[in-house]
């Protein structure tokens, strides 16, 4: 069985992106996994009070603990409410200590995972992404795609998901991604492409993506091109003109979309995102 692997600080960005795990959990059949990783700068000296540091490594475990409890009870409380004939998925809490991208290979191990819910910062979850070091580094680690979720937005639906594409081979396996998950969860995807170049420079890799697409039968993909200067802020301002719930990345080694994502300028104008972001890994089977 898949689970969602909910990431959680206790902070109320956390706990609020943490609610939209049942209903997607239920719609896919899934189980929660709850984790939290209770310390992350080791301290323990060699000196005499070294025990003293171990002491309070144990009082941060058992708070860890008892928040995750916590969470699950009320995260319980959600899905109780669902419909009688909808799946029920049971919520599991772990632990762990350490930076948090490097237990997920931990937390993941023999599980398999749908994706990663965390939430974002208090203005978006660009800015969290781009500017906080745990976000990144769980990017960085996810083998799976990972939900970013704003504290303003919620995933109460989930009609339509726009997926940006630099035409990179490595975006058709997001795609199909996408599609195969539409089927599970019924929303429409909108596939637009962003280029900083007011001619296309590439009409090969449009070509062969655009093959790829038609061989989706009955996808029902929207396919849009946005291009030319200040083409991030024209894809914020078509997220929301068209009423997009998620907006989906996709996620290079060297960087989003082959280094478009890099530019400050491209920074600025994705700290004013306020949907949810889907991160999916280049290399997603």
């Amino acid at each position: 069985m898949n689970n969602i692997l909910v990431l959680t600080d206790f902070s109320e960005n956390a706990n609020h992106a943490a609610k939209a795990a049942p209903p997607l959990a239920a719609k896919l059949h899934s189980d929660i996994i709850i984790f939290n990783s209770y310390y992350n700068h080791p301290v323990i000296p060699a000196y005499a009070g070294g025990p003293l540091a171990v002491d309070e490594l144990v009082f941060r475990k058992k708070d860890s603990t008892s928040g995750l409890h916590q969470l699950a009870r009320q995260l319980g409380h959600l899905h109780n409410g669902q419909a009688k004939e909808e799946f029920k998925p049971q919520i599991h809490t772990q632990c762990g200590e350490g930076p948090l991208g490097n237990n997920l290979a931990a937390i993941i191990n023999g599980k398999k995972t749908a994706f990663i819910v965390m939430g974002g910062s208090l203005n978006s979850p660009v800015n969290h992404l781009f500017f906080g070091s745990d976000t990144m580094d769980v990017v960085d680690h996810a083998p799976c795609p990972v939900v970013i979720i704003p504290q303003e937005a919620t995933l109460e639906k989930l009609k339509k998901i726009t997926l940006a594409t630099a035409f990179e081979p490595f975006d058709n396996f997001a795609i199909t991604y996408l599609v195969n998950l539409s089927k599970k969860l019924d929303f429409e995807l909108e596939i637009v492409h962003i280029s900083v170049f007011e001619k296309y420079e590439d009409p090969d890799k449009e070509k062969a993506l655009l093959r790829h697409i038609k061989k989706l039968e009955d996808s029902g993909i929207v396919y849009k091109q946005i291009r030319g200067k200040d083409v991030i802020e024209r894809l914020n301002h078509l997220c929301k003109e068209n009423w997009s719930d998620m907006l989906a990345l996709v996620h290079y080694e060297h960087g989003f979309l082959s280094g478009i994502f890099k530019k400050s300028t491209t920074e600025k104008a994705l700290g004013h995102q306020h949907i949810p972001l889907m991160i999916i890994p280049a290399d997603i089977q």
